[in-house]
């Protein structure tokens, strides 16, 4: 009995259709045929996506922090661990202002006084230079004795009104 009674109602919306025109075929259409699905799938399941990506990264940084938390526990005991190690062999804590192993302890009381300069032995090396040199001399024979001090020791000479220019070169000025 169902089966016949979707075929009559079958055939008198296809007779209807059938009769109508193109504006009753519309409204037909409209009031007999379902109507199609908005598009929200695409949409619906790309947020269900994210939502899920959201979870999985909230609960991995979860995890990391309590990864981090252990670790820097484990750390914290194993710098007391090294710090109890260091007394019993030792005796004593280490002090901040150590200065590593390898270099002297300062003397205590005593106050730090300044580097001294070594203490040249000998005349000093524009004399000797000098002493080498004729009554006149150019730059180039000054350079053969006293290489790359040259300029130096002539600064000293006409400084101490020991030479003058004379010419292309210099002359001794007798004392």
């Amino acid at each position: 009995m169902n089966g016949s009674v979707v075929q009559n109602t079958l055939a008198t919306e296809f007779s209807l259709w059938s009769s109508a025109g193109a504006t009753e075929r519309r409204q037909l259409e409209e009031n007999f045929m379902p109507k199609r699905r908005k598009r929200t799938g695409r949409i619906a399941s790309a947020l269900t996506i994210v939502r899920q990506a959201r979870a999985a990264a909230k609960s991995a940084l979860e995890s990391l922090r309590d990864e981090i938390r252990n670790t820097t526990t484990k750390l914290a005991n194993l710098v007391a661990e090294e710090k109890s190690f260091r007394l019993d062999l030792f005796g004593t804590p280490t002090r901040r202002g150590s200065r590593g192993p390898g270099r002297p302890r300062k003397a205590l009381g005593k106050r730090p006084t300044a580097p001294r300069r070594a203490r040249r032995k000998g005349a000093p090396r524009a004399e000797k230079f000098f002493r080498r040199l004729g009554n006149t001399f150019t730059l180039e024979d000054v350079r053969k004795i006293a290489g790359r001090k040259a300029g130096i020791s002539l600064a000293q000479w006409s400084r101490a009104k020991r030479i003058r220019k004379a010419g292309k070169g210099y002359q001794k000025i007798p004392a």
